[in-house]
């Protein structure tokens, strides 16, 4: 029996054994939702202990829908500790002109979760555990197999099966040839990032560098300089505790052979000679001058285009975020449509039952792939406005310079989609024939219109 919206399950009253494999933000929220919807998890990763690594993301209202739900708001207060709490994005160019202070609603106050990723990874674990997840770390899954009636992986002599698998493992995933039976190999994007995040003690003690802190006792701000193939993005979290930025550039050698990894240490030398002419230069070095050694990362932005299948061929293997669809930074939605996948397909097993697994995987491919394909796209188009600005059109218009935020992304609640959906989305799998999505646009609809509204009890700056 369905448990509903908001209702959580008998610890393994559905009878669905699930695997997932890879623990980042996807793959903790893949594994909580199955447990909430009454499924038993086993969580596998390679690494031996989960750490707090990576920079700054940002959860938008449409994933934390998802989140809100979790331990009856407890998860909620946890993360309240932790995110950063930006009112407005300033949007100036690389002189140093402010053309628009961008508000961040979907992201702000009572709506979204901005944060060091590895701090919102820890509370997703921590509530995991409370909650019976069964973790195995360290563990390197060697071969991924299914048949008819269920699927498993091999952990060196260990074979492990269930009734299905979920691959969560990234955009350089593993699961992925073996759930799909192809991995075509990542391509650049054109593009690389330097990402830092650390302490404000030094910012702080510098007069040439203690502007950026001004204000954030109350609310962190975050400001963006555009210049011709590159954007620098500098904020504050926890209230001025911390600073975070990251420098998006043109890529200058080949990066087709060069993997995203969060361990290339990063030369503050090399990310500062990108921006060498810029006029604002002399007031934001000194900034990204306190960047401890060991915080800066050097990360190449590849890209991996729109798979044809999610599923595997039998159905009964499946994976989610990254690893199916990849986004760049500047969609602001890849830890989000992970969860967004990872809470459908939570609800599609729930709702087919033991005897359909196939039919539940297949179902969430079939609600979620043009919502997550449309976004990808997004990022791309938000890159590219930033990179090759056209200031004329700027100055008539200061909304072409703000990350867009249309109210069929912000304002979408996947789990209430899900349970309303399930048996069309369903019925169109059985029969073979293609779901019409009601979670993007209409089609002809403009994709990226500025009418999300935050609920009426949240203050937005303007």
């Amino acid at each position: 029996m369905p448990v509903g919206l908001t209702a959580v399950a008998e610890p393994n009253s559905s009878g669905i054994k699930v695997i997932v494999v890879g623990l980042g933000l996807g793959g903790l929220a893949a594994a909580i939702e199955c447990k909430r919807k009454g499924h038993e998890v086993i969580a596998i990763d390679q690494q031996k202990e989960l750490k707090p690594i990576g920079d700054s993301i940002g959860i938008a209202n449409n994933a934390a829908f998802v989140v809100r739900r979790w331990g009856d708001g407890i998860v909620d207060k946890r993360l309240q500790k932790i995110i950063a709490h930006p009112d407005i994005m300033g949007m100036y160019d690389n002189k140093g002109q402010l053309y628009v202070n961008s508000d961040m609603a979907g992201y702000g106050h009572g709506q979204g979760y901005p944060a060091h990723r590895g701090d919102l990874a820890m509370v997703f674990y921590e509530h995991a555990q409370e909650i019976g997840v069964e973790f195995r770390l360290g563990h390197r899954v060697t071969e991924y197999f299914e048949t008819d009636t269920g699927a498993g992986i091999v952990l060196g002599d260990e074979r492990i099966t269930a009734d299905c698998v979920i691959g969560a493992d990234g955009i350089h995933s593993k699961a992925r040839g073996g759930i799909i039976g192809t991995d075509p190999a990542p391509h650049s994007s054109g593009y690389a990032m330097y990402r830092a995040w650390f302490d404000s003690k030094d910012v702080a003690a510098d007069p040439a560098s203690s502007w950026i802190l001004e204000g954030a006792e109350k609310d962190d701000v975050t400001r963006t300089y555009l210049g011709p193939d590159v954007h620098v993005m500098i904020g504050t979290a926890k209230h001025g505790k911390e600073i975070f930025w990251m420098c998006t550039h043109k890529a200058v050698q080949d990066v087709y052979d060069v993997a995203e990894s969060w361990s290339f240490p990063g030369k503050i030398d090399d990310a500062l000679e990108y921006i060498k002419d810029w006029p604002i230069l002399s007031k934001i070095e000194p900034i990204l001058r306190k960047t401890p050694d060991d915080r800066l990362i050097d990360f190449k932005l590849l890209w991996r285009d729109p798979l044809p299948t999610w599923v595997s061929p039998k159905g009964r293997m499946m994976i989610i975020g990254d690893a199916a669809h990849a986004f760049l930074p500047t969609s602001g939605q890849g830890a989000g449509q992970a969860i967004e996948d990872a809470a459908t397909m939570a609800i599609c097993l729930e709702l087919a039952g033991k005897d359909q697994i196939p039919l539940a995987l297949k179902t969430t491919q079939a609600i979620r792939y043009k919502r997550a394909s449309l976004m990808q796209q997004i990022g791309i188009e938000t890159r590219d406005g930033w990179h090759k600005t056209d200031w004329e059109a700027v100055r008539k218009d200061t909304s072409l310079l703000e990350m867009p935020r249309p109210s069929w992304i912000f304002s979408h609640d996947c789990q209430e989609y899900a349970y309303r959906e399930y048996g069309k989305a369903s019925e169109c799998v059985r029969q073979g024939v293609p779901y019409v999505p009601h979670n993007i646009p209409t089609e002809g609809a403009y994709h990226r219109q500025m009418d999300f509204r935050p609920p009426s009890n949240v203050a937005v700056a303007v």
